[in-house]
């Protein structure tokens, strides 16, 4: 089966809608969450949260957003943005409850949390509550469903989830309320939206495994790697290509940009060559762009610069996506990438990074091309900002 993956998606909903009416919606949505009810303003002993303005009721509204109650009486933020796909999530001081439609009646998930496996469910099970949540943390958590027979149509839904934090003096509506509306109008405060992908090989050396196919190979020479893990801020990387859109102008900057080569002595791993790339073959380009939304082509593609390939076969970093972004979420429509080496995308709004999608890779042979190993399919991951 191949993963699929959602953060919290959908674009933004009416502005003029009623906070009543979209209370009621959440409170719909979100009723297979242990009972789980809504209002506009939660109360909570010993005293309530600050009312919302009209601007920040209009803010929820957009991004999905509501505040509730779960069967045992605690405040929680309601994310109803996949609700129409049947997919909800509540997050109360310290704890996540996660609600989803099954597949069938007999379906297994696996739920993942940054990456760490934390249950597999019984079968027909289509809630899950994450009771070690540490309250103002943010997680992103991955539904995957554990289907036999076709699997084509199955998606990994996935979820960032902000957990609140009460602090000192606050009562859990008003935290819940605060986590709520600060999410919100983050989401919509963001003049520009930056998308980066990066490849990147995560040790310090590594070997070229192609016999012949390069200058230098053999058990004399490694090759650099980048020597880091999966890291939004690192300068350190093979090949990398961003777009900044501008929502006010429809504008779409696009750059590209390719690391130089090394190699090494493996004996003493003192310095023998150093050469870049060319990167005419990396692009970001804009298809198209209104109020609101941008669509964007990347390609990546870099060979070794010390490989000349074997039978025509070049090896190289390569992939292609088209991502649809906009003012609260994205979605890649088409795309796959060679699984070699490490590749991490990320957004950039409102003044938070949004991961929507970390893959490490699963051979150096993949750098030939689907002949050794299979691409990596990305369509259909779509997600929502922190």
């Amino acid at each position: 089966m191949q993963s699929r993956i959602s953060n919290l998606s959908r674009t933004v909903g009416s502005r003029s809608a009623s906070v009543k009416a979209s209370f009621a919606a959440v409170a719909l949505v979100a009723s297979p969450l242990a009972g789980l009810t809504t209002s506009a303003a939660a109360a909570d002993a010993p005293g309530n949260p600050a009312p919302l303005s009209t601007q920040q009721r209009s803010d929820l509204v957009e991004q999905h957003l509501g505040i509730g109650r779960t069967s045992g009486g605690q405040a929680a933020l309601v994310n109803s943005a996949l609700a129409d796909r049947g997919v909800t999530s509540a997050a109360a001081p310290g704890a996540v409850t996660l609600s989803w439609k099954p597949y069938t009646a007999d379906a297994r998930y696996t739920i993942v949390r940054d990456e760490t496996p934390l249950t597999t469910t019984k079968p027909g099970q289509a809630t899950f509550k994450d009771t070690n949540a540490t309250a103002g943390a943010s997680y992103q958590y991955r539904i995957i469903p554990e289907l036999k027979g076709d699997t084509s149509t199955a998606r990994t839904w996935g979820l960032t989830v902000a957990v609140p934090e009460v602090n000192r003096g606050e009562t859990e509506a008003a935290a819940v309320q605060r986590t709520a509306t600060t999410q919100a109008a983050a989401a919509k405060a963001a003049a520009t939206t930056t998308l980066t992908w990066t490849t990147f090989i995560p040790e310090k050396y590594i070997n070229q495994p192609i016999p012949k196919a390069c200058k230098y190979w053999g058990s004399k020479y490694v090759y650099g790697g980048d020597n880091r893990g999966f890291d939004w801020k690192s300068s350190r990387y093979r090949t990398s290509a961003s777009a900044v859109i501008d929502w006010k102008s429809h504008k779409v900057s696009g750059s590209t940009s390719v690391k130089a080569t090394h190699v090494y002595k493996k004996s003493n791993k003192k310095l023998v060559a150093k050469k870049t790339a060319s990167a005419k073959d990396m692009k970001v380009k804009k298809l198209g762009a209104g109020s609101g939304y941008a669509d964007i082509r990347m390609v990546t593609h870099s060979t070794n610069p010390f490989c000349g390939g074997v039978a025509k076969v070049k090896g190289a970093i390569d992939g292609a996506l088209t991502f649809h972004i906009t003012r609260g979420g994205w979605e890649i429509r088409s795309g796959n990438h060679r699984q070699m080496p490490n590749h991490e995308i990320y957004i950039y709004n409102g003044g938070r990074v949004t991961w929507v999608y970390k893959s490490k890779y699963a051979s150096p042979l993949c750098l030939v091309g689907s002949a050794m190993c299979d691409l990596k399919n990305l369509t259909g991951y779509y997600g929502k900002y922190k």
